[in-house]
This record gives C-alpha cells, structure tokens and sequence, in this order.
C-alpha cells in the first residue's frame, strides 16, 4: 500500500505543479494584457486628436504664415479640451511658441524629450493628481521650417482604477477555481486508482485463503494486470484446494485400517503380550496425531471458508472460562488483560492459537495463568503474551519448542503438537513466536506477534 500511496502522491503532486504553473503563467498575464490592451485603446484617440491637432495647426500657419500664430484661428478640437481640469490635455511647441489647451486652465504638464525619436508614449503626473497617458511626437513644418512638437495627454486614472478591481475580481475567480480543480483531479486520481486498491485487498484476502474474484472495471492500463492477479487467484485457490481435499481423502481412507489395526492390538492384550499391545497402540495414537496435524496444515494453507473477525476480549473470555472449568481439580486462575476491539484475522485461527497456548500453559502451572494482549494500534500487529507459574522450561530446549513431538516431560499428557500448531499458524501469519521464562510468574512465558490487515 505504500507503493500505491506514493504513486498517488507523486501523480497529485505532478498534477498539482502543472496546474500552479498554468494559474501563475495566467496571472502573469492578466497583470500586463488588461493594462496593454486599455493604454492601445486609450492611445489610438491621442493619436487621432494629435492628427487633427496638426491639421488645424497647418490651417492656420497657412491663413497667417509667420513664427507665430494666433491660437484662435485654429478653431476648437473638440469640447474636452475647452473645459478646465477635464483629463484631456494638449500642448503644441513650434519653434519658441507653445500653444496650450485651455483645460489646463493655469497648471501645466512636462513636455517629453524625444530625442531622437520621432515618437514616445509615457506615464506622468497630471493636474489635480491625475495619472496621464501622454503621447509625444515630432511634426514637419508646413511653413518657415521650424519644428513642430504636440503633446497630447489623457486621464487613465479611472481606467487604472477599473483595471485594479478586474484583476484583484480575476485573481479571486483563479484560485477559486484552482482549487476546485485541485480538488476535482485529486477525486479522479483517487477513482482511477480505485481498482489498484481491490487487486491489494484481493492479495490480502487470498493470503488468508478467501475466494477472492476481481470484479472491478479499471482503464485499459490497469485491467491486464487485474485480470492476471484475477486468473492467479482462480489458479491459486483451485490448487490449494485440490490439495486439501487430497489429504482429506488420505485421513479418511486411513482411518479403517488404522481401527482394524486398533483391535487387532486389542487382541493380543488379550492373548497375554500386553507390552506388545501398548507399543502398538502407542504407534498408532502416534499416526492419528500426525493425520491431525497435517489436515491442520492443509487447512491452514487455505481453500476453505474464512471465519469472521476476531471479538479478542468477548472470545478470549469464553475461551478462558471453558479450560477453568476443564482444569477445575486444578484450580488454575486464568487472568486475562486484553482490549475489547476486534481485528480481521481468522476467528478460528486465533482461537486454535489462543487455545494451543492457554492449554499447554494450564498443563503446566501451579494455579496461575495470565494472557496480556495488547491494543492492535496503528502498527496493525497483534501482540500478546502467555504465561504461567509452571516450573518453566530449561534454556537448552527453549530453542527446540515448537518442535513436532518434542516433549519435556513424558509424565504430563499430550504428544507435543500443541506447541507446533502453534508454531504453524504463527508461521502461516508471518508473525513472530519467542519462548523465555516469565519475569512475574516464574514459569514459560510465551510471546507471539502477529501482522493483521488494515
């Protein structure tokens, strides 16, 4: 799962990134395009009223040629101009006569140097703190060869102002919309994915031994490799099965002549070689215990129907309450400290496993067990101890626990497969399993820890 959360995590991020640099390549736009495109708009008028500046101005070097003209006979430019502080401005220098718009009323604006240049386009300060749009270009003289200068300038203060509510109104509608597309592609990356999490879920299921089909609808990259997990599930379960029905059908087949050779074994007891009838006996309690242990190991490779989840302190009590009673002469004390949660193992598995433990440890106490089971956590292990107050086991054979038929003293009952049913299903989890002697008690103390699915 870590993979499959990376792969979501680094496609997200890419994802991401990609959207953020579209949102800042479009935000770096809309601060230059508005104001461009307002200032082309705003200049073609300048030009057009410096044109017709420059025509009424020939019109009148051509009434009265001469350095100088009067202002008057160049007649109006329009209504904007003529009215004081109206944000239209014009300025007209030909040779030392500067000729200026009756809207400046007494202020005046600075006159561009051009330079070399026959035309420029500026930003500058206006009467009454308005910001101007001025344009500036160099004329021929119609007459007298002097030069002539027009200044042309508008207010954009407004314009600015609209410009700034556009963008700040632009920008909110961007992240809004950013985020709902971050949280659109986040959804279809998570549904995308979706059939990945099954083929995971299936895996975990077919560890278990479930009948586990893949059902799910995926793209077309994904599909081939659920339907391959699909067909090795199929594969793996018919496989497993067909072994576990060959050793039930080996036990069973086993059986009669195991009972035929019981009472044959009867029989010479009563023909007077009773040491020769217990040898027998002795064998053949010997091979049914090994016919137990290997349907045991078939069942637990799987094939065969999954209990529910695993109540750990409901069925740990039943579980605790039935060897008690078992061990009644005894008066064994189980004490039982685990939490009231449950986990998705195999009900039956953990109570084969609970109970192996439980039963050994109460063979071997003097009247004390306990069972400590922890909470599962976000670790997802499943962590408990089992010990008693038994005379424990000496370090040299610790190691050899779990052993098929290892006994440690022939005088308790048994023929040593609790231990190694144990061992299998601890094994069959992946889990952990340590032996030692018990701080608090005195005797075995049995530690197990077991992965259990998220």
């Amino acid at each position: 799962m870590r993979a499959m959360t990376s792969l979501r995590r680094r496609l997200s991020v890419t994802l991401a990134l990609v959207l953020l640099a579209a949102g800042a390549l479009l935000a770096v736009s809309l601060q230059d395009f508005p104001r461009r495109l307002v200032e082309d708009y705003v200049l073609s008028r300048l030009h057009h009223d410096a044109d017709l500046l420059y025509v009424r101005l020939l019109d009148a070097v051509a009434a009265a040629p001469g350095p100088r003209i009067d202002p008057a006979t160049m007649g109006s430019v329009g209504p904007v101009y003529e009215l004081p502080l109206s944000g239209h401005y014009f300025l007209i220098k030909r040779g030392e006569q500067l000729i200026r718009s009756r809207s400046l009323w007494d202020e005046d604006i600075a006159m561009p140097e051009l330079g070399g240049a026959v035309e420029r386009v500026q930003r500058g300060d206006g009467p009454a703190g308005q910001a101007l749009l001025v344009f500036a270009a160099r004329f021929p003289d119609a007459g007298g060869g002097l030069p002539v200068t027009l200044v042309v300038a508008e207010d954009v203060t407004t314009i600015d102002a609209a410009i700034a509510d556009f963008r700040l109104k632009t920008f909110i509608a961007l992240a809004l919309a950013l985020g709902l597309l971050l949280i659109l592609q986040r959804r279809v990356l998570v549904q995308g994915l979706a059939p990945l999490d099954e083929a995971v879920a299936a895996c975990r299921r077919l560890e278990r031994g479930e009948v586990v089909p893949i059902d799910a609808t995926a793209p077309a990259e994904v599909q081939p490799m659920l339907d391959a997990v699909s067909r090795l599930a199929h594969h793996h379960t018919q496989r497993l099965t067909r072994i576990r029905h060959a050793v039930g059908n080996l036990s069973h087949a086993l059986k009669t002549p195991l009972a035929v050779l019981a009472q044959d074994a009867d029989e010479i007891g009563r023909r007077g070689d009773p040491a020769l009838a217990a040898r027998l006996h002795a064998q053949l309690a010997t091979m049914r215990e090994t016919m137990a242990r290997e349907l045991h190991r078939a069942r637990l490779s799987g094939g065969g129907p999954v209990g529910s989840s695993f109540e750990v302190r409901g069925q740990l009590a039943v579980l605790v309450d039935v060897l008690q009673r078992l061990h009644a002469e005894r008066h064994i004390s189980i004490e039982l400290d685990a939490p009231d949660e449950a986990l998705p193992v195999d009900r039956e598995d953990m109570l084969e496993l609970f109970g192996n433990l439980l039963d050994n440890a109460c063979k071997w106490a003097q009247g004390r067990v306990r069972v400590q089971v922890a909470p599962a956590g976000a670790g997802g292990q499943l962590v408990f101890s089992v010990e008693d107050d038994g005379p424990g086991v000496p370090e040299a054979l610790l190691g050899q626990l779990g052993t098929a038929g290892l006994r440690t003293d022939e005088s308790r009952p048994g023929h040593g497969l609790g231990l190694a049913i144990v061992s299998d299903i601890v094994a069959q989890y992946g889990g952990t399993l340590r032996f030692g002697r018990s701080a608090g008690l005195g005797g075995l103390r049995v530690e197990v820890s077991l992965p259990v699915a998220g």
